[in-house]
């Protein structure tokens, strides 16, 4: 902006300087030019003056006494004014960009705050649930098998000397290992982390199911993190469930199958239904829990009993 500002005071000198070659001015135009350019140089060389633009009007009113067309000189103040509107406008503009910049500075470093304090936060849980567990591990496991030891230790004297409560000491310690295997698999499940698939869960349901036989199978990419596991878990239950109650089926297949971004859980049985099912508060929460996770649940009981179950990974 400034430097059209520059190239309008010029016109505005140069259609002056015409006009008083043209109309034959007084020769004390000279001074009246000089005393603009020196008023304009004054305006760019120090810093801004505001009463500049009074003074150029005084000069040009003054002189347009003893020459009128010095009356164009007006066009230098009202050049002036626009000038120092946008130089306002310009600093305002600055200003709130400088406001912004550390506007957005303090909040950048608000998040790296807060991300500090999250994994801060994260790491003390995650060493608390360690300790946790070493400290069931040790109290619970250590203890069994601590105890399981000396049995054997004690067993294994009465048996050189034939005596009948070596088998009890053994039946004991038998019962101590189961414990303490009992309390290393539980720590062992909560070692792992949640939404890591579990294939081996979904392979123990079709084992325990004793209405039919069950065909499991597994393909695909089935690696990864999945947040919403535990709704295969439970599709294949209640599928399970109204294949006993509602169906004569002698065989259910269930196939588990998984690619980059999702998994798809598919049971079906070939039997016919003997009663037909509705979609009890048991499917419909199901229904309803996949919709929210991103996924789709399709159940089909025109021949037998099937449902489809397809889960985003992400």
């Amino acid at each position: 902006m400034k430097r059209y500002a520059i190239y309008a005071r010029i016109g505005v000198g140069i259609m002056l300087i015409i006009c008083w070659g043209l109309v034959t001015g007084p020769l004390s135009g000279i001074a009246f030019f000089l005393g603009l350019i020196a008023l304009s140089t004054i305006r760019y060389r120090v810093a801004p003056y505001r009463l500049l633009g009074v003074i150029e009007a005084a000069v040009c009113l003054g002189y347009a006494f003893v020459w009128l067309p010095a009356l164009l000189g007006l066009w230098l103040p009202i050049i002036g004014l626009f000038e120092s509107k946008w130089a306002e406008h310009e600093s305002e503009l600055l200003r709130r960009s400088f406001e912004d910049r550390e506007q957005r500075l303090k909040l950048e470093a608000s998040r790296e705050i807060s991300a500090a304090e999250i994994r801060n936060a994260a790491r003390l849980a995650e060493m608390a649930e360690r300790s946790r567990i070493a400290q069931d591990i040790h109290d619970h496991v250590g203890h069994e098998i601590s105890g399981a030891s000396i049995a054997l230790q004690t067993a294994l004297k009465l048996y050189e000397n034939n005596d009948e409560r070596a088998g009890e000491l053994l039946h004991q310690c038998s019962k101590r290992l189961e414990t303490a295997s009992e309390h290393l698999r539980e720590a062992v499940h909560n070692l792992k982390p949640a939404g890591v698939a579990d294939t081996a869960m979904l392979a123990e349901l079709c084992e325990e199911f004793t209405f039919c036989s069950v065909d499991f199978s597994m393909s695909g990419d089935l690696d990864g993190y999945l947040h919403h596991w535990n709704l295969l878990v439970a599709n294949l239950k209640e599928a399970l469930t109204n294949v006993s109650r509602h169906s004569n089926a002698s065989l259910v297949t269930v196939r588990l199958s998984g690619s980059s971004d999702f998994i798809r859980l598919q049971i079906s049985d070939n039997g016919t239904l003997v009663s037909s099912p509705s979609m009890g508060l048991g499917l419909t929460g199901i229904s309803d829990r996949v919709r929210l996770a991103g996924g789709t649940l399709t159940v089909n009981a025109d021949d037998g009993f099937s449902m489809v179950c397809v889960l985003p990974k992400k």
